[in-house]
């Protein structure tokens, strides 16, 4: 057992007066404590704006007059400049009277003043000191720019080259009346002698703070109260964000942790002459030192209150929840000896006689819903035994049988008995995996549509039931209520609507076979009024224009006469137009049926066409036959007939050729004739569409061949030639010869 849980149990076993009495403790406790913290906090940020304040105010006036010292001697060099010409620095003895005449600068600067020339060379120094003069302090970085920039420029404390102490100097130009540089003054202000920045090192803020001078520009502490830090290089940025901050120009108040790990208060202000700024730092150990004083007294008093609090706490609580423990303890005792319950006497009417007032309303409500439960539960075992479904209850955790009716044990052939010392598993078919899954899918939705579930009987046979399951909850447990319905006769009237929905096809297809029949006997009436229009044209017209022909030349008579014989010219066309007709009528009649077709068969039918395609549209037809004599139908082979001779008209229209093949094959229980040139060939989906100027004509050939249950294919590409092979099922051949007499008669 885990820390956590063991506290947890301890606290569980506490009293109610324990568990209040710590419980008023820890608020009061928490109370204080936040008070504290709030009081100190906003005393700590009072008192960090006024320190603030007075840091401010007292780092403003010591910047000022390190600013204004500062500014005192620019302006007097800047004096003993402009009384300096170009004479002087010609003149060094000249130029050292005048420096020598200027004993104040003892006091400016510590260590002299120093005269260079353009060139950088010292002139002249005061006070004189050995090695100064002749000296080049071109190297010097603020003596270069005051030279090169006509400026005043103070420079960056350095180790000097001649005096070898710590200094810096202030350096301004020389300028000739045309205000031309041509020379410098600066004078050294020596960091190691008594100087002006002393008065800020000496001085602390507070007991244990202190100021620093900073150089931003040289990244570098000029001067400080802690002389360790004078000259020294500034920490690496990221290590005092404040100072970071103070870095880029903010001068207000703050709290941060400085280089050397202390916690402080401090503030800055500007010192613009020289660009530096000066920092005061107070450690916030001193600075807030009385609230940290308040603090630790006030939790000092929080201390001792809560122990009078905890003491008065126990007391009150025992007084006052004496009676609660007495009604706590009867309950118990009637709980514990099976006791009837009985109401509890009320001792005082307050909180606690209003709670056991509360708890015996609750007693009678109780026996009143008690009683209601009986009736439910008489209800409810009268409609589980009427029921004509079978309804059984079983838990979800074992899935034991918990309580059946009559109506499943009938369905299910078993004892009552029997079917409470079984488990769901023993009476569905199915895996343990899926009657799981149905059981969590109740458990997650209260009501489940299971579905057909297959049980097993006491006999061992299958029963196909409706099941429907719902959660219940029943004597304080959750239980699954299955209710089973016998749907044996619904699935008879369901077998007998699908044996009616088969007769329905079937009876469908036989009207389509039906009608398919009388489309092929529309094409044979079709047929016989062809071939009876050919007949009429051969037999009537064509004896009528033959008579016509005979009658017109009896009056092609020679005569002499010349207007006979114009007269005889005229006959002699109008017999030739006649002998034209004749033989118009006689190659149309045989187009439409030609009488081999009938009397010799498809491909012979086919040979003769191969001759006319020949003489008539000049296309050389070759003929192959692999049909092995297979016997066609009339009306199947006329139309295969016209469908070869439109294939092979557009052959001489479009292909571009004077050549193609026609092969007639049996194939297994189809018949395929193909119809193949090496002509230009054509888009084969854009010529199947069907066209208002005529085209192809292929849209027209695949309709007639599927009224008679033939199908079409195109294989043709532009430039490449076509393929169109026609497929015919053989037993479609089989089945016209049952309407022979209908084809012939006439």
């Amino acid at each position: 057992m885990t820390p956590v849980q063991m506290a947890e149990k301890s606290w569980w076993r506490l009293s109610l007066k324990q568990k209040i009495t710590l419980g008023i403790l820890a608020i009061f406790v928490f109370g204080i404590w936040a008070l504290s913290l709030y009081v100190t906090r906003i005393l700590r940020n009072d008192l960090q704006s006024l320190l603030a304040d007075q840091q401010a105010s007292t780092v403003s006036y010591v910047a000022s007059e390190l600013n204004q010292a500062l500014e005192d001697r620019i302006q007097a060099l800047e004096r003993v400049a402009r009384s300096i010409d170009r004479a002087m620095l010609k003149n060094p003895v000249a130029l050292q009277q005048v420096l020598d005449r200027r004993p104040i600068y003892e006091d400016l600067f510590n260590s002299g003043v120093i005269a260079v020339g353009r060139d950088g060379v010292a002139l002249a120094d005061t006070p004189v000191v050995a090695g100064r003069r002749g000296t080049n302090y071109l190297s010097n970085e603020a003596t270069r720019t005051s030279l090169a920039e006509n400026k005043t420029v103070i420079g960056r404390p350095l180790m000097g080259r001649v005096l070898k102490q710590a200094l810096f100097n202030i350096n301004t130009p020389i300028r000739d009346a045309n205000g031309k540089v041509i020379g410098a003054l600066f004078g050294v202000i020596n960091l190691a002698k008594p100087n002006f920045l002393d008065r800020i090192g000496e001085h602390h803020y507070g007991k244990s703070g202190g100021y620093l001078v900073v150089a931003p520009q040289h990244n570098m502490f000029v001067t400080a109260t802690d002389k360790r830090r004078a000259l020294q290089p500034l920490p690496p940025p990221g290590t005092n964000p404040l100072l970071d901050r103070r870095m880029q120009g903010f001068d207000g108040p703050g709290v941060a942790v400085n280089s050397l790990g202390v916690e402080i208060l401090s503030s800055s202000s500007r010192v613009p002459v020289a660009g530096w700024f000066v920092v005061a730092t107070l450690p916030t150990e001193e600075a807030f030192a009385p609230i940290n004083d308040m603090q630790r007294r006030v939790l000092s008093a929080a201390v001792f209150f809560t122990l009078i609090a905890g003491i008065l706490s126990w007391w009150l609580l025992r007084s006052q929840l004496s009676p609660m423990v007495n009604a706590a303890r009867q309950m118990g005792e009637m709980t514990g000896t099976g006791k009837p319950l009985n109401p509890l006497p009320v001792a005082k009417q307050d909180e606690i006689g209003q709670l056991v007032g509360g708890f015996n309303e609750l007693l009678e409500t109780f026996e009143q819903h008690e009683a209601l439960l009986h009736a439910e539960r008489d209800f409810f075992s009268a409609l589980l035994q009427q029921s004509s479904d079978g309804v059984f209850l079983f838990s979800p955790d074992d899935l034991a049988i918990r309580e059946v009716n009559p109506s499943l044990c009938e369905m299910l052939g078993y004892q009552r008995n029997e079917l409470l010392a079984m488990k769901l598993g023993d009476l569905v078919h199915g895996t343990l995996e899926e009657v799981r899954e149905s059981v969590n899918q109740t458990m997650l939705h209260r009501i489940h549509r299971v579905g057909e579930r297959s049980y097993r009987k006491k006999d061992g046979t299958s029963l196909d039931l409706e099941v429907n399951a719902s959660l219940v909850e029943t004597g304080g447990r959750q239980l699954i209520m299955a209710n089973l319905r016998d749907i044996a006769e619904r699935k008879r009237v369901d077998e007998e609507l699908q044996r009616h929905r088969l007769r329905l096809e079937e009876m469908v297809v036989e009207r389509t076979a039906q009608l398919r029949a009388l489309a092929m006997e529309l094409a044979k009436v079709e047929e016989r009024e062809r071939r009876a229009i050919a007949q009429d044209l051969h037999d009537d017209l064509g004896q009528i224009l033959a008579v016509v022909q005979i009658k017109l030349t009896s009056l092609n008579v020679p005569d002499r006469n010349e207007r006979r014989g114009d007269l005889q010219q005229r006959i002699k066309e109008v017999g030739t137009l006649v002998a034209q007709a004749n033989r118009a009528v006689r190659s149309f009649s045989t187009q439409l049926s030609p009488p081999v077709l009938s009397q010799f068969g498809l491909v012979s039918a086919l040979e003769w066409l191969a001759e006319e395609m020949q003489r008539s549209n000049n296309l050389l037809v070759h003929i192959y036959d692999e049909s092995r004599s297979v016997q066609l139908d009339e009306t199947i082979a006329s139309s295969l007939f016209r469908t070869v001779r439109e294939l092979l008209i557009n052959v001489s229209k479009h292909a571009g050729v004077d050549a193609a093949e026609v092969s007639v094959l049996a194939d297994g229980d189809k018949l395929l004739i193909t119809v193949a040139d090496a002509g230009t060939g054509f888009d084969a989906k854009q010529g199947l569409m069907p066209s208002a100027d005529g085209g192809y004509g292929l849209f027209s050939i695949r309709e007639r061949l599927g009224s008679i249950g033939g199908t079409m294919q195109i294989d043709s590409q532009p430039g490449d030639g076509t393929v169109v092979v026609v497929t015919l099922p053989l037993d479609s051949i089989k089945q016209a010869p049952a309407n022979d007499s209908m084809a012939t008669d006439g």
